[in-house]
């Protein structure tokens, strides 16, 4: 989000930015008998916050903001809003899940039931019912209950009643590891009785869960163009333009599928087991008489259930893991080529240069090359389509302080310089607490 705040003040600035950083309750707005700010753009978590920023009578961009503060006694009530499109995002999930053959689907939402989450929901069980699938809903907890370690027995109990294979859809990633957290807990082995599918993307969590977690990417950047966009007209705009009261929506972008919904439906624990092994060890040199000794069970005879259940044979399997594993090193890494070979357990980097071509149809360092040309092309269109039909813009913008949170919207700039203002933002948190709201990656 501070990426799309920062393009749009380098378009239409300068504007001096005041970043609030901390934690969800360590974040506190500066002294205003000091700081002269001249706006606001926040996430807010507490009442003492909105209770602060409402006070401050400043013009205020607020990122999905919860239903009790949008009652009209509340001061944020007036505030702008850039809001995540949660029925969007619900919608792409049921799309992307039945896509994959499941035909049992849960829900688990955020512990307070805030709004976002609720739309998610119901986006996310419509699109089920209009395909002809229903939908387990995991019930919001209890204010006594929400804390995680006592929450977690109640997630695993109602894991485990549910119909195998399922499909989970969680509000957001931190929601996400906790249930692959209690799927682990509960014996449930995800992607192959359960996958498990996110909103927000957040490398942090989805890259450091076991498996990756796969997760819904939000157009974060955008979120914070438009958050920035909408608080110039209200510093900078005609009387009227400042008292209107507007909201914009972000958009999902896509779904980043990981291990977590790879679609491998299996019930037979023993090749369950033998599945994990070769996934774990991927990068190492196993053989299948390491998997049968994992499993306890005769290298043919491992042979025979693999044939069996999945149709093909155990060093198949074995061969297209590890494939997978170079073809990550190679494209999302700038590891040697020989040292990846050491790694996966080829004798001669020749011999992995041989069997790559061979798989691929392209060599190591034109397949790396590929990659990092497609990095440097998103990269590129991402940034012209934030400063797609903007003006000129004019940069006698003056602001002292800005507490800014990115949104995202196609510039409309407001290019109106009167006195030198000063707007003020609180970050979101880098914190990846449950209770942190969709936007926050």
């Amino acid at each position: 989000m501070l990426r799309g705040i920062f393009e749009y003040v380098r378009l239409y600035g300068p504007w001096g930015l005041n970043i609030v950083t901390g934690g969800i309750h360590e974040q506190k707005l500066p002294d205003f008998k000091f700081w002269k700010g001249s706006g606001v753009i926040a996430n807010s978590y507490s009442r003492e916050m909105a209770d602060a920023i409402g006070a401050a009578r400043l013009p205020t961009v607020i990122f999905d903001l919860n239903d009790e503060w949008q009652e009209t006694c509340y001061a944020l009530s007036h505030a702008c809003q850039v809001q995540c499109d949660s029925v969007a995002t619900g919608r792409l999930a049921a799309d992307h899940l039945i896509q994959k053959g499941f035909s049992s689907f849960a829900f688990v939402g955020e512990t307070n039931g805030i709004n976002w989450s609720r739309w998610r929901k119901d986006a996310f069980i419509q699109r089920l019912s209009e395909a002809g699938f229903s939908c387990h809903i995991f019930p919001d907890p209890s204010p006594v209950q929400r804390e995680w370690e006592l929450e977690r027995k109640t997630v695993v109990r109602w894991l485990r009643k549910l119909p195998k294979p399922i499909a989970i859809f969680a509000a957001h990633d931190a929601r996400g590891r906790q249930i692959l957290d209690a799927c682990l807990a509960a014996d449930i082995r995800v992607p192959y009785e359960a996958a498990v599918l996110s909103v927000d993307n957040d490398p942090l969590i989805c890259e450091t869960c076991i498996p990756s977690l796969s997760s819904i990417r939000l157009d974060v950047e955008a979120a914070g163009y438009a958050a920035a966009e909408l608080l110039d007209k209200r510093m900078f705009g005609t009387l009227k333009r400042r008292a209107q009261k507007e909201t914009k929506t972000y958009p999902p972008l896509e779904v980043v599928a990981r291990l977590s919904t790879q679609t491998i439906h299996v019930n037979d624990k023993l090749v369950i087991n033998a599945l994990e092994f070769i996934r774990i060890n991927a990068g190492l040199n196993i053989r299948v008489s390491d998997v049968a000794d994992h499993v306890a069970v005769s290298p043919r005879w491992l042979e025979k259930r693999f044939e069996c259940v999945l149709n093909r044979s155990a060093i198949d399997e074995l061969r297209r893991v590890r494939m997978e594993t170079i073809l990550r090193l190679v494209r999302q890494t700038m590891q040697p080529f020989d040292h990846i070979a050491k790694k996966c357990g080829f004798a001669s980097v020749n011999h992995l240069r041989k069997l790559f071509r061979e798989e691929r149809g392209q060599t190591m360092s034109a397949c790396r090359g590929q990659a990092l040309e497609q990095m440097i092309h998103d990269t590129a269109n991402r940034r012209i389509s934030s400063s797609a039909g903007a003006k000129q813009p004019q940069r006698n913008h003056r602001i002292q302080a800005v507490h800014l949170s990115p949104t995202g919207a196609l510039p409309t700039a407001q290019q109106k310089v009167q006195k030198t203002p000063a707007a003020h933002r609180v970050a979101p948190s880098a914190d990846v607490a449950p209770h942190t709201p969709a936007p926050t990656a």
